[in-house]
């Protein structure tokens, strides 16, 4: 049953506004990975990431990206794969963001204390994942968190993981 999300104590911090991001998007560095200050920062258009030396920059790029799906054309031999697949919701959450944190992969970015503090907004219904299984095996998935009704918000936060297998 899809229980409505709980909202956590109010983040302590002064989020600045996108408008101020620098050309690579950042608009600022510090502040902490609390439930509260995560939802401030997306509801207000921002996300973090690592920066330097345990700092966490928050961003908003300029264009964001977006994955427009109303447009998707999904061919014939790609609905005959699809078949062999199975599409999960939050089964796997935790395990999802660990793929997308693989340090093999190159840029990558995400570390226990981004998976700790999606994965306690996960707890709270904020976060969400997409999986995708072939025989019983997480293969693919995506994660995001849920503002203003969208489920996920893919254009606000998506990370793909996994080698397909066709």
């Amino acid at each position: 049953m899809n229980q409505p999300p709980v909202e956590p104590p109010a983040t302590p911090w002064q989020l600045p506004s996108p408008e101020v991001a620098d050309e690579s998007g950042l608009v600022g560095v510090g502040a902490d990975l609390e439930p509260g200050t995560l939802l401030a920062a997306y509801r207000h258009g921002l996300f973090p990431m690592p920066f330097r030396k345990g700092q966490i920059g928050w961003w908003s790029p300029d264009p964001r990206g977006i994955l427009p799906l109303d447009g998707l054309i999904v061919s014939r031999s790609l609905r005959s794969s699809q078949r062999r697949f199975e599409i999960r919701i939050d089964t796997a959450f935790t395990e999802v963001m660990r793929r997308c944190g693989d340090p093999s992969r190159p840029h990558g970015w995400i570390n226990d204390e981004f998976i700790d503090a999606y994965s306690a907004l996960h707890e709270l219904g904020w976060t969400h994942s997409i999986e995708t299984w072939l025989d019983d095996e997480l293969v693919g998935g995506l994660y995001g968190v849920r503002i203003g009704g969208r489920h996920p918000s893919v254009a606000e936060r998506d990370r793909l993981i996994g080698q397909w297998q066709y």
